[in-house]
């Protein structure tokens, strides 16, 4: 669609610039060959080089700030955010340089299969960037639609209110929302199910939890908020990991058994890059990983490569593979471990959920049996439906922090 409205408004379009994740970035280049049969010019490295010639330029989020001074000379006439959630930071490097960037120009579209991976806070600074003269102040907007409300230790905006308003806004100034199940009609199902594995040593994970949840217990909110989210998130984190360690053998018998009983291709996604590393090392077939050492034209190699069945098994964690990429060779995912977004899980499942699949999808949830990862599990799926709603005006006065859900479900 963006490349036909780049084609469809020449000149006034031109020059484009499309910023997107390195992981796609060779895909955008090889669709503008495909659609325009013009090449693009990709932007490369932090320190730029030769002058851009090209009106149609390719570059990641991450090396954007470098190049800023470059492109805005340009005057480019249109700025594509391909996964524009990836500015959902309003205190980023990388959202003030696409704000920088699309201050001038004429169109900007944005993008994105998942448009918040947590809440409605984190859409603010794109609506800015596309309507500042609708979505001004992020104090009022989240006051409004993210159920803003001051407690003892200042604002909080991490819940969602007036959707069905924030839906009937967003349709009318910016918005153009199309739902598979609306314009793919023919995409095969998606089908979820949590996989109990179990742990090696449970008295060790036994002990973990019992120090983690007297932690807890000697915490009201208030007192753990003051203290600092980030304690919270340390030890969760921490007991998380404990509990894929001890489970990973468990894991990885039963990745090999499932490669054993039958010869389809398979997607394994976990989010620490050693789990990624040993997953790759132990698993009884040929595998490519991806991760965030893999960058550039390697990782559109390796994709390719796992679409044409040089490999079974694609490994990856779900920063690096989880968004852009086309990876429908296989019709199972697994994930060994999960992250805190919905909404990033939601994106990893669909490499394999896209335009081109012909069987259905099965995701499995290789989790830890009676762990923290399990309470996990259960508040990520919840969240993933309500997320949609969200978006769709359906939903309204939920608080969507994971975190406080999965604290509060361990104090139970």
């Amino acid at each position: 669609m963006s490349l036909w409205f780049i084609g469809r408004n020449r000149p006034k379009s031109l020059p484009a610039v499309i910023v997107c994740p390195a992981s796609v970035k060779y895909q955008w280049q090889s669709e503008i060959q495909k659609v325009t049969g013009r090449q693009a010019f990709i932007c490369e490295g932090i320190a730029p080089g030769l002058p851009v010639k090209e009106d149609l330029i390719v570059i990641n989020y991450d090396i954007l700030f470098h190049w800023l001074p470059v492109l805005k000379k340009l005057r480019p006439g249109t700025v594509v955010l391909d996964e524009c959630h990836y500015c959902q930071n309003p205190k980023a490097k990388r959202t003030r340089a696409v704000r920088a960037l699309c201050s001038k120009a004429r169109y900007v579209i944005a993008l994105s299969g998942t448009p918040m991976l947590n809440r409605p806070i984190e859409m603010f600074p794109v609506l800015n960037i596309l309507k500042s003269n609708v979505f001004r102040s992020r104090f009022k907007y989240a006051l409004r639609y993210c159920n803003g409300k001051k407690n003892y230790w200042g604002w909080d905006f991490n819940g969602v209110s007036h959707s069905d308003e924030l839906h009937e806004l967003l349709k009318s100034t910016c918005m153009v929302r199309r739902r598979k199940a609306d314009v793919l009609k023919d995409l095969p199902n998606k089908i979820r199910q949590v996989v109990p594995i179990p742990l090696k040593n449970p008295e060790e994970y036994a002990q973990a939890e019992k120090n983690y949840l007297e932690w807890l217990e000697e915490r009201d909110p208030e007192a753990a908020e003051r203290a600092g989210r980030a304690e919270a998130v340390t030890r969760t984190s921490g007991l998380l990991k404990l509990a894929a360690q001890l489970k990973m053998k468990a894991a990885v018998d039963w990745l090999n058994d499932w490669l054993r009983d039958t010869d389809e291709q398979l997607v394994v996604f976990a989010v620490h890059r050693g789990a990624v590393r040993m997953l790759a090392k132990r698993l009884d077939a040929k595998t490519i990983t991806i991760d965030g050492s893999v960058i550039g034209r390697k990782r559109e190699a390796a994709r390719l490569a796992f679409q044409s069945g040089d490999a079974r098994v694609l490994v990856g964690n779900v920063q690096a593979a989880g968004v852009g990429l086309n990876l429908t060779a296989a019709s199972t995912v697994a994930f060994v471990q999960l992250p805190w977004q919905p909404g990033a899980v939601v994106q990893a499942e669909d490499r394999c959920h896209r335009i081109g699949q012909q069987s259905t999808v099965w995701v499995h949830y290789l989790m830890a049996t009676g762990t923290v990862e399990e309470n996990l599990a259960g508040i990520i799926q919840s969240k993933q439906e309500t997320l949609s709603a969200v978006i769709d005006g359906r939903f309204n006065n939920e608080d969507l922090n994971v975190l406080d859900l999965l604290l509060k479900e361990m104090k139970r």
